[in-house]
């Protein structure tokens, strides 16, 4: 190792230990003139702040951030990260969202859900969604229907005779 290495090693030995002693105001008061120093030096203060923050960090700061603006801001930035989501994403998104609730909470979603739907426009909805299917799911669907309707009427006769 060369003298410059040892001395360099020496150097960030001493200043990892400085900091460590150091208390968490004057940590953050280093890191706030690190960052007024330009705008390339925030970024770069970000970005390295970002690689060495977990998921729980990174959550903990969405949420304090989230506690400092209005209701209004929020559901505007919430509506503008959805519109950038792929229809994949956004699946996956709502997958994991569901995954998340309870039974009841699922339920009274439903319910919600049912009580506020146009029902001509859901009409509308299941039309286009079955003018949209290919032929042989329309006829997988009759077969299946079909196969209801005869194991009912075998049930019902059934229970005529008994």
């Amino acid at each position: 190792m060369t003298d410059t290495d040892e001395a360099r090693r020496r150097r960030s030995e001493q200043a990892r230990k400085a900091s460590l002693a150091r208390s968490p105001e004057s940590r953050r008061e280093a890191a706030r003139k690190a960052a007024a120093r330009s705008p390339e030096g925030r970024r770069q203060a970000a970005l390295k702040r970002a690689t060495t923050l977990g998921p729980e960090g990174r959550r903990q700061v969405a949420l304090k951030g989230a506690a400092k603006r209005s209701p209004e801001e929020r559901s505007e930035t919430a509506r503008k990260v959805a519109a950038a989501r792929s229809p994949e994403e956004h699946r996956e998104a709502v997958r994991k969202a569901n995954a998340r609730l309870t039974v009841e909470q699922r339920r009274e979603r439903a319910r919600k859900a049912l009580a506020s739907r146009d029902p001509e426009a859901h009409r509308e909805a299941i039309r286009k969604a079955l003018a949209a299917r290919s032929p042989e799911a329309r006829k997988e669907t009759s077969r299946k229907a079909a196969e209801t309707r005869r194991r009912n009427r075998e049930a019902a006769k059934g229970e005529a005779q008994g």
